[in-house]
């Protein structure tokens, strides 16, 4: 394999150095943002930041770390997701493991906790607001890894979340996670197709990125997607929207008077999401979008 770097033979290369060749090697098997990639994987190897290694781009590369920087560069370029290779992912700025047979969290996801939080923050703040005093409650439909439920966990130590997932590899990942980050007290697991079960009392949340990828659109997703993240938490039905329509059934139900339904959409899908949720005679419909200023998120609330 030509990757670029040196030979045993050759002089020893510095951090500087081999990132360059490194970056093109991934680049020409189409890996996107290659350069970051091959950051992530050297840093990895030698146990620093993505900054440090610029802080120390004179350090060589011993035999050790170059070995093992080829293995990684090996398994990227054969379109292995980065988040497998290093076995993590920041989400929320907390660290969750990830693992093959689980859908691997985006980081614009990350947008729709952040959001969510802003607007419980306001309608239900710690120690008490417009709509009350009590603690928290919250349902989450597609619990995946558990990043979702367990960064609101995490960020809001008053609320308590259900959450379901069909995939068995899906929920004892997210129960590990929650058990890392201190909040398994407060975030049940349910294997059910479908919004968990709770207690019986209405809720002040809804979230959900549910599967929404056409079967049509399958030839347009990267290896990364098609060949490691289950299809079960990428297809939404024949149109994408299996999943919004029995959220727009279920959540006038389940939620709190002014509680919050928050969900990801595909790119295209906000005009038919928002028409879900507004015959559901949910309130406040709106689309918001992601880092790339594309259509990404609906949020909409139960009537007062």
């Amino acid at each position: 394999m030509n990757d670029g770097l040196p030979q045993a033979s050759e002089p020893v290369w510095t951090l500087l150095e081999v990132l360059g060749p490194a970056a093109d090697y991934l680049a020409a098997a189409g890996v996107e943002n290659a350069r970051y990639d091959a950051e992530c994987l050297l840093g990895r190897v030698l146990g620093l930041s993505r900054l440090d290694l610029y802080l120390q781009y004179e350090r060589e590369l011993t035999a050790e770390d170059r070995a093992a920087f080829r293995g990684f560069l090996r398994r990227r370029r054969a379109r292995e997701p980065l988040q497998h290779i290093l076995g993590d992912v920041e989400f929320c700025g907390l660290s969750f493991a990830v693992a093959p047979g689980v859908f691997i969290p985006r980081p614009e996801t990350e947008l729709l906790v952040e959001r969510a939080l802003a607007r419980l923050a306001l309608d239900f703040p710690l120690g008490g607001g417009r709509l009350g005093n009590h603690p928290l409650r919250a349902l989450e439909l597609g619990v995946g890894s558990g990043v979702i439920a367990v960064s609101l966990a995490a960020k809001r130590p008053d609320l308590t979340i259900w959450t379901s997932d069909i995939a068995p590899a899906a929920l004892a990942l997210a129960a590990a996670n929650a058990k890392r980050h201190g909040v398994a007290a407060r975030v049940d697991f349910q294997a059910v197709d479908g919004l968990p079960a709770d207690n019986g009392a209405p809720v002040h949340l809804i979230v959900s990125n549910p599967p929404y990828v056409r079967p049509d659109e399958a030839p347009l997703l990267a290896p990364e997607v098609t060949d490691y993240d289950p299809p079960e938490a990428l297809y939404g039905g024949d149109d994408g929207l299996e999943f919004y329509r029995r959220l727009a059934a279920e959540a006038p139900g389940r939620l709190v008077p002014g509680g919050l339904l928050a969900v990801e959409i595909g790119a295209d899908q906000g005009p038919a999401v928002k028409a879900l949720f507004v015959g559901a005679e949910l309130a406040a419909v709106e689309l918001e979008q992601d880092y790339a200023r594309r259509d990404r998120f609906v949020f909409a609330r139960k009537a007062d």
